[in-house]
């Protein structure tokens, strides 16, 4: 099949391109990019999508990096697409060097330009060989499954999940693009730097995996396999995981909470997938984790130490808290700090009608209105009670044994802390 019909169909098959989408394309001038690039632009009306190109000079070749992107802007202005060109200059740390810092910034870029132009996914040009190696690198590396699963044809953008990832030439190989440029007469850029063996992938690429094909012609196609196989394990894997979890899970502002007791019922290999997916919750990618973080931050998690905290990559970590356990960006606001509570113990008089003071921030106000009256807007911070009429009413926080009848139990009653179980309230509060 040639490379253009593998395109249509992949595209077709997985719903890549739904009509009516605008598509930020992301093109560095190499073959594999030029090569999505002009396919796309060939069938943009086939698809009923728009396209805007995306280039980013990482400021790492120089005044090779900036002809580069003044080459793609010209293709793009001579093919009739819009462009947006930016060059930055980038610093690593010591969490992640060079490649990850890059593919970071270019993640940024791309978020950047689908805002700007109202694109809700971003088209790159990974192809088979690319999945090969990734399988290969993250199998050297000690990965899980998220990493022998290799990469997507459709996912969220890392870091920005309301975005789509798109990758219609995972199916392609590196051999097919290239047969593709000189048949369209595409001149591609030649990127020096993808012949430097002192970067992992390179010397994968280079070195290894003609290694590995001398003794097995198949390898590429054996590890793109696995990577299928992985794909679907895992995807299994999360939908059992929020099956179990679903009805139990709690978001908050740079928090997910999950009760205790769920979690220790969990299978281990679906406890390390949700510390995975919570931080995706949270940050929206959980691809800096390591797999000795997942396991330290399960261990932490079944020990029951109420406080106990187990540090994750991305400015994450797990926190025990009195009957959950919490995925949480280190910086997130204080959970506790918008919310009026009682010292134990404290008693207030509440003038009904009329307006208490609760302390400097908060006030409750009362009013009175005939039973049967409609209900007003509800919100969290509103309350309906009956109550006999002139009745003393006092605010106090729980006591053990307190009991209420809800509205709906036909005078039954509940008790109030089976009442905050079943509404997910975290027990400290």
């Amino acid at each position: 099949m040639s490379l253009v019909k593998t395109f249509q169909a992949t595209v077709r098959h997985r719903n890549l391109i739904p009509a009516g989408s605008r598509v930020v394309v992301g093109v560095s001038g190499g073959a594999d990019s030029l090569a999505l690039l002009h396919v796309l632009a060939q069938l943009r009306d086939q698809f009923e999508c728009e396209l805007h190109v995306a280039t980013l000079d990482h400021g790492l070749r120089h005044a090779a990096g900036a002809a580069d992107a003044r080459f793609v802007a010209a293709v793009a202005a001579a093919w009739g697409l819009p462009c947006t060109v930016k060059g930055v200059r980038l610093r690593t740390n010591g969490e992640r060097g060079i490649e990850a810092t890059a593919r970071a910034a270019r993640y940024a870029f791309f978020a950047e330009v689908a805002a700007a132009v109202g694109a809700d996914r971003v088209a790159v040009a990974h192809h088979a060989d690319d999945q090969a190696e990734t399988v290969l690198m993250h199998l050297l590396r000690g990965a899980g499954l998220n990493g022998i699963a290799g990469m997507a044809y459709d996912a969220p953008l890392p870091g920005y999940p309301h975005l789509r990832l798109i990758r219609p030439l995972l199916g392609v190989t590196r051999a097919q693009i290239e047969a593709y440029c000189r048949a369209q007469g595409l001149q591609p850029r030649q990127d020096a730097t993808n012949n430097d063996p002192t970067y992992l992938r390179n010397h994968l690429r280079l070195t290894v995996l003609p290694q590995l094909r001398a003794i097995n012609p198949q390898v590429d196609r054996a590890l793109t396999q696995m990577a299928e196989v992985a794909q679907t394990e895992r995807d299994y894997l999360d939908q059992a995981l929020l099956t179990t979890i679903t009805p139990h899970v709690l978001r908050e502002d740079g928090r997910v909470w999950l009760p205790s007791r769920i979690f220790r019922e969990l299978h281990p290999a679906l406890q390390r997938r949700w510390v995975l997916w919570a931080a995706v919750q949270v940050r929206g990618a959980a691809d800096a984790i390591s797999y000795r973080q997942v396991v330290t931050a399960v261990e932490v998690a079944l020990s029951d130490r109420v406080g106990g905290i187990a540090e994750l990559a991305g400015g994450l970590r797990l926190r025990v808290d009195y009957d959950a356990v919490v995925i949480e960006a280190a910086d997130a606001p204080n959970d506790e700090a918008d919310r009026p509570l009682l010292e134990p113990g404290r008693i207030i008089a509440l003038h009904v009608p009329g307006v208490t003071q609760i302390d400097s921030r908060w006030q409750l106000h009362a009013t009175q209105v005939a039973a049967g009256s409609p209900r007003a807007q509800a919100d969290d911070l509103q309350a309906r009670l009956v109550i006999p009429a002139g009745a003393a009413v006092i605010l106090r926080s729980r006591r053990p044994g307190d009991r209420f009848a809800p509205l709906g139990m036909q005078g039954h009653t509940q008790k109030i802390s089976d009442w905050m179980i079943d509404h997910k309230v975290p027990q400290r509060l």
